[in-house]
């Protein structure tokens, strides 16, 4: 049978230690990082991907005057994913 030897106070006080200088480490180098931005400074990712992916819908149309295959072909996705895609943003 095992027996487990108990902790002697030393090694346990250095273990206690040990686990508050990394809480500390991390605590310094991760606080900053997890902090809240005030709403008028906060950052959406979706809405970004959103206004490019309108912006390059509308020119690629512009530059093919209006021709969906074509314009499909600049953007490398296929003709209906940009109809699709035209629908979702109210391109005409």
């Amino acid at each position: 049978m095992l027996k487990i030897k108990p902790e002697s106070t030393d090694s346990q006080e250095q273990r206690i230690t040990e686990q508050q200088y990394f809480f500390n480490m991390f605590e310094d180098m991760w606080s900053s990082h997890g902090e809240i931005l005030p709403e008028d400074v906060q950052y959406s990712l979706c809405n970004e991907l959103e206004t490019i992916e309108r912006e390059r819908i509308s020119n690629a149309l512009k530059l093919t005057c209006g021709n969906q295959t074509k314009a499909a072909q600049i953007l490398d996705i296929g003709r209906t994913a940009l109809i699709a895609k035209m629908k979702k943003y109210n391109i005409n």
